[in-house]
């Protein structure tokens, strides 16, 4: 199977997105698997640190190997929003594809500096994310926008890049964590400048909620990873609740988690039409 960054620099190339889903039951990764499957498009399986520990490493790379002889598709696993430098090593060692270090929080030469050291855990076996500047807000549905992160400094961007030795860059540029009834909206020219500084892949985080207009602009000015996971988390409630709701007798998981796992599966089919990462690969050879 050809490994992630082929598909990175396709994405890159061609124009297209590839999204990232995060995950932390089993309904919601066959959901995600059978979207990828129907659309014919690489995927890529995120698990933050709380989701990883509440599902199990081990458990995602088992499933993600599994897929991949299933339904020989290209799927990946990510560590999201990773901080703990001992659960990093682990994830890489026990096989994850990509590595995203959260150190948007920090001084740029703390994260420079811890970046680096990932840098060698990681070596060539993963994808290495860094983030520069900070995304605001929390994963779920919110009435009141949050203070606004700090956004990505262009004139900082090319040597983070060199320095830290990352393959992807997460950048801040107007989108928030959650959903929101109004977006901020995306900073378009910051996003191509920073384009112009660095070959690195760029990412888009808190991509839920985003409308689509504005998420094809953003591919068109240089994103090739989004990603998505508090849309997914809140079809996964609205769903059980409905469930609940219209029978309160119900206890049968797989009468309550029947519409739950279709609609995010749905869902997933949609935002991979968006990202235009439909039918990137060719089943049964990719």
């Amino acid at each position: 199977m050809k490994p992630l960054k082929f598909y990175l620099k396709k994405a890159q190339k061609q124009g297209w997105a590839i999204g990232q889903f995060n995950f932390s039951t089993i309904e919601v990764f066959e959901a995600i698997m059978e979207a990828a499957k129907k659309s014919k498009s690489p995927v890529i399986l995120g698990t933050s640190e709380g989701e990883a520990n509440f599902f199990g490493m081990e458990q995602a790379i088992f499933l993600r190997d599994y897929y991949r002889k299933k339904f020989n598709i290209p799927v990946f696993l990510n560590l999201d929003h990773g901080s703990n430098l001992s659960y990093i090593k682990k994830a890489v060692e026990s096989g994850y594809d990509a590595i995203h270090f959260d150190g948007s929080k920090l001084p740029i030469k703390k994260n420079i500096e811890l970046l680096k050291k990932i840098r060698r855990i990681v070596n060539s076996k993963a994808i290495l994310e860094g983030e520069l500047g900070t995304i605001g807000g929390n994963s779920g549905l919110r009435k009141n926008l949050p203070k606004m992160g700090k956004l990505t400094e262009i004139s900082a961007v090319k040597d983070f890049v060199k320095q830290s030795k990352i393959d992807s860059l997460a950048v801040s540029v107007g989108t928030i964590h959650g959903i929101y009834p109004n977006e901020p909206g995306i900073d378009f020219e910051r996003l191509k400048k920073i384009r112009q500084k660095t070959n690195a892949f760029l990412v888009l985080h808190a991509g839920s909620g985003v409308a689509e207009n504005d998420i094809k602009k953003a591919i068109n000015s240089g994103i090739v990873k989004i990603n998505i996971n508090s849309e997914l988390r809140l079809i996964w409630r609205k769903g059980l609740e409905k469930a609940f709701k219209n029978n309160l007798e119900e206890f049968k998981p797989y009468s309550c988690l029947a519409d739950v796992k279709k609609n995010i599966e749905k869902k997933v089919e949609e935002k991979i039409k968006i990202f235009n990462s439909k039918n990137k690969f060719t089943l049964p050879n990719f």
